[in-house]
């Protein structure tokens, strides 16, 4: 077990106050080879995964504020623990530790790409250890990052491709809500689908972040960087959370509640989302069920929306991008190729200014 006690003087110590706040933000989730066993605190993971010295910096590094958006934290700690689990699979090391070369990332990005994984996915993991690496480096320990721009880094298009989350339409919507065979499961659907809501704010909400007003029910979620907004719930949604809350499973962790639960009562997380969802994808005869995950939901809701006419800043405003352009990269563009003729036909008004000898036979 990490303890900071543990630790040389010279070494960076992160205090009490500040590992007890990484360990609410990260969460829990259930440990990589072992999908049946119950949630355990990412904390704890990690500690089990890497050595004393790297849990302690680890700790200092997801408890700063350039990393103060929850889903960032649990994005870095979910890559950590995929390299710690790499490491230990093919370099044989019992816990993790800044020590990896150059050859050892060569290594790591020819076994990613044997399992065809998505450019965006190897980016983001050399990402996190890049970061990693630079802040142990600004704790002036002697440690060099093994990633080379020229050897390591992925170029990939970002906008979107095949790796992209899958598109349904909202009849398919519509069919995963009918296969639903509790609330909990059709509560998920219409909180991901009509609020357009990541799976990180999902999962983040507590059951206190629920308000009414008038006729009106919102949920306070939790957007990328930290910042709080409120959401409007649908109607029928709205009444979904009120069944669902009168049927909850109790609550018997420390501080507020969740406000979606899974069967024992802890926290539903991103994998959960996804199980649940592709379950139901089955169910309703969605081919490619293993496709559909909790992003499929709000890349849909973004492009139906988009096909119904909205404008860009609208759907901006339903996604919580602080950019519009990023908006564009959620939304299917399956008809792109007719748009850009019947431009090109429309531009090509011109053309009849060209002799028609030249263009008979």
């Amino acid at each position: 077990m990490f303890r900071v006690s543990d630790l040389p003087a010279e070494l960076p110590r992160p205090d009490l106050a500040t590992e007890a706040a990484v360990r609410r933000s990260l969460g829990r989730r259930r440990p990589l080879h072992d999908p049946a066993a119950q949630p355990v605190d990412r904390l704890d993971l990690l500690i089990d995964a890497l050595s004393p010295e790297v849990t302690a910096l680890v700790v200092l590094w997801l408890g700063g504020t350039r990393r103060a958006s929850r889903d960032t934290r649990i994005g870095y700690a979910d890559d950590l623990l995929l390299w710690a689990d790499w490491a230990r699979r093919e370099l044989g090391r019992e816990r993790f530790a800044l020590d990896l070369r150059r050859g050892d990332i060569t290594m790591w990005l020819t076994y990613q790409q044997d399992a065809g994984a998505a450019a965006s996915s190897v980016s983001r993991r050399l990402s996190a250890l890049s970061s990693l690496y630079r802040y142990a480096a600004g704790w002036g320990l002697p440690v060099v990052s093994p990633i080379s721009d020229d050897d390591h880094r992925p170029k990939f298009h970002r906008g979107r491709r095949a790796t992209s989350a899958r598109v349904l339409d909202a009849d398919q919507v519509g069919d995963l809500l009918a296969a639903a065979t509790d609330v909990r499961d059709a509560l998920v659907v219409g909180l991901l689908y009509t609020a357009a809501l990541r799976v990180s704010e999902l999962c983040g909400a507590d059951d206190t972040d629920r308000q009414d007003e008038g006729r009106r029910t919102w949920l306070v979620v939790t957007r990328k960087g930290g910042k709080s907004v409120r959401v409007p719930l649908e109607t029928t949604v709205a009444e979904l959370l009120d069944a669902y809350r009168a049927t909850r499973p109790a609550w018997t962790g420390d501080g507020a509640a969740p406000l979606l639960a899974d069967a024992t009562g802890n926290r539903l997380d991103r994998h959960d989302v996804t199980r649940l969802l592709r379950r139901l994808a089955k169910a309703a005869g969605i081919p490619r069920p293993e496709t559909v995950g909790p992003h499929s939901l709000r890349a849909t809701a973004i492009t139906d929306q988009k096909r119904r006419g909205h404008s860009a800043e609208d759907l901006q405003e339903l996604s919580g991008h602080a950019d519009v352009r990023t908006v564009m990269v959620y939304i299917d563009d399956d008809g792109r190729a007719e748009r850009v003729a019947a431009l090109t036909d429309d531009l090509g008004r011109v053309m009849a200014a060209v002799p028609r000898r030249l263009t008979s036979p």
